[in-house]
């Protein structure tokens, strides 16, 4: 019994001066607390199941820019990373593309694709560009975009042959639809609806037409539930609202409602689908970004879009 106790005895002493050795040349080992790394999401354009270009999320660790341009370019090429899609979306640069290089400077984005870019359908050629140049103008510091195969600038689209600007952002639109009498005097005006499904995310519609109107009030129009394009979009903006007023400067739109809005404010705050519906439509037509909804004069929210 002695013997037994003894060596219990040095087998504890022996634990605790190796424990004290540890503490003693890796303190931080002990004293520095474990924070898993942060996970975010970023915006990304796919191709949902009614084949428009939409917007979603990606999830990423990368906190640099230059790593999550490089996150998104590969998620976009077919076959690449495709375990991190969400269900139901697809990816729209072909299979095989790799990616030569790129380069951010000054907010121009370069990207240099192998040949393999030019393997598109014509019937999603377009769409691929759309979903290139509104996935990676999502990211703050990119602005406008340049595309490259081996080297060379793509000024048209591989099949159709359609001319392409030498830089590219969101004024090229995304699932367009054309509505106009004369080439003279067109504007484009893009509206964000949500799908029709039970994940919900949003659509972007731009509209090219010849309408003189006011922005504002056109995508507020369009909005409305007894105005959609489309059956496969929806939107919670009541028909009955109305837009009394608006005050728009280079940094903030103040929207000034009747009081059929206050139906969508709870615990004080607008309904998300309403507010990022409403903003994302404002920035992407007008490029501003602070939104303020009133009603009848009164503020009862405030939001902006962080890119």
């Amino acid at each position: 019994m002695l013997k037994r106790f003894t060596f219990k005895k040095l087998g504890i002493t022996t634990l605790l001066l190796l424990l004290a050795l540890i503490l003693y040349n890796y303190p931080e080992v002990i004293n520095e607390e474990y924070i898993p790394e942060q996970c975010e999401n970023i915006n990304i354009y796919l191709i949902d199941k009614n084949d428009f270009v939409a917007m979603t999320e990606i999830e990423t660790n990368n906190k640099n820019i230059n790593d999550q341009i490089k996150e998104i370019l590969n998620a976009l090429i077919i076959g690449n990373n495709e375990e991190k899609l969400p269900e139901g979306f697809k990816a729209v640069i072909p299979r095989g593309t790799k990616i030569l290089s790129y380069q951010l400077n000054d907010g121009l984005l370069k990207i240099n694709f192998s040949r393999e870019f030019l393997n598109s359908d014509e019937k999603d050629e377009e769409k691929m560009i759309e979903a290139i140049v509104f996935s990676l103008t999502s990211i703050n510091d990119v602005k406008k975009i340049m595309i490259f195969v081996e080297n060379e600038r793509l000024t048209e689209l591989p099949k159709s042959k359609k001319k392409l600007d030498l830089y590219l952002d969101r004024k090229i639109g995304i699932n367009k639809v054309v509505d106009i009498t004369s080439l003279n005097n067109t504007e484009m005006i893009t509206v964000y609806y949500l799908s029709n499904l039970d994940n919900k995310y949003y659509i972007p519609i731009s509209y090219i037409t010849n309408d003189e109107g006011d922005k504002i009030e056109i995508i507020i129009n369009n909005l409305k539930t007894n105005r959609l394009y489309s059956s496969n979009l929806s939107s919670h903006l009541d028909y009955q609202v109305e837009l009394m007023n608006y005050e728009a400067t280079t940094d903030e739109v103040i929207l000034d409602f009747n009081d059929i809005l206050l139906a969508s404010v709870y615990k004080g705050k607008l309904k998300e689908e309403i507010k990022y519906a409403i903003s994302y439509s404002i920035y992407d037509t007008l490029g501003i970004e602070n939104i303020t909804f009133q009603v009848n004069n009164q503020k009862i929210d405030e939001f902006r879009l962080e890119s």
